[in-house]
C-alpha cells in the first residue's frame, strides 16, 4: 500500500507542493501567535529539521519518480534547495513577519534537515525502489 502510494506522481506532486506551502505559511505567523512548546531546549530547531527531512524527502519523491538519470545532480539540488529555502525563510522573517526574528541555527536546521532527507532517501527509499524494478 505504501508503495502504491509512493509511486502515485500526481499524489506525491500535490503532497511536496502542499508541504512547502504549509512551511511557509507556518513561518508567516507573527511571533504572537505561536504557542510557546518548551519540550526541551532548541525544540524549534527539532521542528525545523523536521519539516525540511519531509520537504526533501518529497521533492526527491518528485523528481526522481519518472527516471534515476540525475540521481546524485537531484539529491544535491535538493540539500541546496533546503539550504536557500530555510535561509530564504529566515530573511523573510525578519523582514515582513512582526515578531520574528532571524535566527542562523534554524537555518542550519532547515538544511541539515535536508541532507538527512536526502541521505534517508538515497539510503531507504532509492535502495527499495530500485529493488522492485
Amino acid at each position: 500500500m505504501v508503495q502504491h502510494l509512493i509511486n502515485n506522481k500526481y499524489l506525491i506532486r500535490f503532497l511536496a507542493i502542499a508541504w512547502t506551502i504549509l512551511i511557509f505559511v507556518g513561518c508567516s505567523l507573527p511571533g504572537r501567535d505561536i504557542p510557546a512548546v518548551n519540550v526541551f531546549d532548541h525544540f524549534d530547531k527539532l521542528v525545523h529539521f523536521t519539516f525540511f527531512f519531509a520537504f526533501a524527502v518529497l521533492w526527491l519523491l518528485v523528481f526522481l519518480a519518472p527516471n534515476w538519470a540525475n540521481f546524485n545532480r537531484s539529491i544535491i539540488i535538493i540539500i541546496l534547495l533546503s539550504f536557500i529555502y530555510g535561509f530564504g525563510l529566515e530573511y523573510y522573517q525578519i523582514n515582513f513577519v512582526p515578531g520574528r526574528a532571524w535566527d542562523v541555527w534554524d537555518g542550519v536546521a532547515d538544511g541539515v534537515g535536508g541532507i538527512v532527507g536526502a541521505l534517508f532517501y538515497k539510503v531507504v527509499i532509492a535502495k527499495q525502489r530500485m529493488s522492485n524494478l
